[in-house]
């Protein structure tokens, strides 16, 4: 079966029709979780797999589609020209995983700055079309913490990304709580991708279950439930987090989280679902479907939830169509789709 069969099939009914022009809608489909790859990332992934590297990365030779590497290296016209047939006004750029996160802290931190300087000047190219979150090194903490600093004040970034666990370790750790507090001073969010999972996770790699279906979701949500538990937002109440894929799963745990947590110790100065709706923001990636879609806006509220794509990961022009399926109304897609997205990034408005 080919790929767009097999997606016509997966999206069923929402996957017929146009999508609707911008003309004839009161809102911007800002997508805010979308992938992207520089050739230097692209040739450092394919030298660690010659290397004899275990962490699945892309590159231009490896088991991905040649179809997928072009279009996560392409932040030029014909992505663009993608976003037009699709139906998406603006992407928000996030290199993607496993990032710069499997290298030295020399070759990760250069890395991500060049990444960040391409991203920048894509932008300058594109501002009403693109936005985009610095790649940042935590090897490096204290040179992380630098280099977000001039990303977003030099570059105009709109916020970090960083893939998860580095090294099998998670942002609690006090090692790379420098990164914390610059992401703090600066006001600005930091999203939190999937990856493969941190060793003490190899089991959720499920056999005949892609790992995206299954691992990512359970590294990332580990990661943030490791935030939560370790007080992390009692040390940094202003930090702002963001996950994909409709929260990874924990606003439909949270109240199982909080209840477990009542019978026990309780070092923490709030109950664990009041930090996720403080500060924690969910994407739709990869999840545009209605059901999770309307219990999340139920327990997070519906200014934490925010559409995106996943792009080239998923169909474009089927999530398009998957959220006009849905039954909203203009108001609640203009918050979901625009609103939120303009005042967590500070998306130009």
């Amino acid at each position: 079966m080919q790929r767009r069969e097999f997606i016509a099939l997966a999206a069923g009914a929402a996957a017929a029709g146009p999508a609707l022009p911008a003309a004839k809608r009161s809102y911007r489909r800002i997508a805010t979780e979308e992938g992207w790859l520089t050739e230097g990332v692209l040739a450092a992934n394919a030298r660690y797999a010659a290397a004899g590297g275990r962490v699945q990365v892309m590159t231009h030779g490896g088991p991905a589609p040649k179809w997928m590497v072009d279009a996560c290296a392409d932040i030029g016209p014909e992505r663009i020209a993608r976003m037009d047939r699709d139906g998406i006004d603006v992407q928000l750029l996030l290199l993607s995983s496993p990032g710069v996160q499997i290298f030295s802290a020399d070759e990760g931190s250069a890395l991500a700055r060049d990444a960040n300087d391409q991203l920048a000047a894509a932008i300058r190219r594109y501002p009403t079309r693109y936005a985009g979150l610095a790649a940042l090194a935590p090897q490096d903490p204290a040179g992380a913490a630098r280099e977000l600093q001039r990303a977003i004040t030099g570059l105009k970034l709109n916020g970090a990304i960083i893939n998860s666990h580095t090294q099998n370790e998670y942002l609690s750790e006090p090692k790379y709580w420098p990164i914390l507090e610059a992401v703090e001073a600066l006001d600005v969010p930091l999203y939190i991708h999937p990856r493969d999972p941190a060793a003490t996770l190899a089991a959720a790699n499920v056999p005949a279950v892609s790992a995206a279906g299954w691992a990512y979701g359970i590294e990332v949500g580990t990661h943030l439930m490791h935030l939560i538990g370790a007080g992390i937002f009692d040390r940094f109440p202003r930090l702002k987090i963001v996950v994909g894929h409709m929260g990874e799963a924990i606003p439909f745990w949270l109240p199982r989280i909080d209840n477990r947590y009542l019978t026990g110790p309780k070092p923490l100065k709030r109950l664990p679902s009041e930090y996720m709706r403080s500060n924690v923001w969910i994407t739709t990636s990869g999840m545009n479907y209605v059901e999770p879609l309307l219990l999340s806006i139920k327990v997070l509220g519906a200014e934490r939830v925010l559409y995106a794509v996943d792009y080239p990961f998923e169909d474009q022009a089927g999530a398009v169509r998957l959220l006009e399926a849905m039954p909203l109304t203009d108001a609640q897609k203009l918050l979901f789709c625009e609103q939120n997205a303009v005042r967590l990034f500070r998306i130009r408005a």
